[in-house]
């Protein structure tokens, strides 16, 4: 078994990946370990006691709103959202490679999901700019 020996180059782009990492996860990282502090902490170090205060407060219904039940709410339309995703996708990939009764609509419907997200920022990007009196033509968004 021969070992190679690893150049600097290895090590300057794993530390940089390194890097990328703390960088991306590591204020998440932060927040959760700040989320422990006791009922008269914040969001400084160090951290004054340690508890489960503040998830208390996340799960019980006070005069801000309904926490725990808009996350049920939001798990379950979630959920729903990947079924039919699953649903329409896998109709979709049988579309392309079979025929079935319906295949066709299954699979336009499946390209119309892919293109109209941008249709719709087009759309609303040229109405905003169009309140604000930006006038906008064919190759550019210039204002006059």
């Amino acid at each position: 078994m021969s070992h190679e020996k690893r150049t600097l180059e290895f090590y300057v782009l794993a530390a940089f990946f390194t890097l990328f990492v703390l960088f991306l996860y590591g204020p998440m990282i932060v927040i959760y370990i700040l989320s422990f502090q006791g009922p008269n902490g914040g969001m400084t170090f160090p951290l004054n006691g340690v508890s489960l205060h503040w998830f208390d407060a996340l799960i019980s219904q006070t005069r801000v709103g309904d926490i725990a039940g808009s996350f049920v709410r939001s798990i379950s339309l979630a959920a729903i959202v990947a079924v039919v995703t699953v649903v329409l996708s896998v109709l979709a990939g049988l579309a392309f490679r079979r025929r079935f009764r319906g295949s066709a609509f299954a699979f336009y419907l499946a390209i119309a999901s892919l293109i109209m997200p941008g249709l719709f920022v087009g759309l609303g990007i040229a109405l905003s700019f169009r309140l604000i009196g930006i006038d906008t033509s064919w190759f550019t968004s210039r204002y006059i």
